[in-house]
């Protein structure tokens, strides 16, 4: 899936659940969805360093909390069957980060770790300020 798909992925669901959260009488929060890290060879994506810091730090947010599962099972499209085992990297669980300051909800598949020490991705620089804050 790419970014944008998820975006409108999870941008779905929270209208459906905050259309029952108003029918109930219930506050309700709008965060803007960003998808990170949803990566698909036919779309570019920045490449770059990240700090050491940094990829502790995602790590460290990564264990805490609730880790989802996803859709489904992704498979990285960059490798040539990678690691030298003829296989590919895999995953099939997700995670949302929550920027209340900003009112932002950052979504970024397991498979983040994989695509920066692998492929050189670099996530964009609000997500990487964000995460360092945290």
């Amino acid at each position: 899936m790419k970014n944008k798909e998820v975006e409108q992925e999870h941008l779905e669901m929270q209208k459906k659940f905050n259309k029952s959260l108003l029918e109930k009488g219930h506050p309700i929060e709008d965060f803007k969805f960003v998808a990170v890290g949803y990566l698909d060879s036919s779309e570019s994506f920045e490449k770059g360093e990240v700090s050491n810091n940094f990829l502790i730090k995602l790590r460290v947010l990564w264990s805490e909390g609730i880790i989802l599962g996803s859709a489904g099972h992704h498979e990285c499209e960059f490798c040539e069957g990678g690691y030298g085992t003829g296989e590919r990297a895999t995953s099939s669980s997700e995670k949302t980060l929550t920027d209340q300051e900003n009112k932002i909800e950052y979504i970024f598949p397991e498979m983040i770790f994989h695509y920066i020490t692998e492929h050189k991705f670099k996530p964009n620089k609000a997500f990487i300020e964000f995460v360092m804050r945290s």
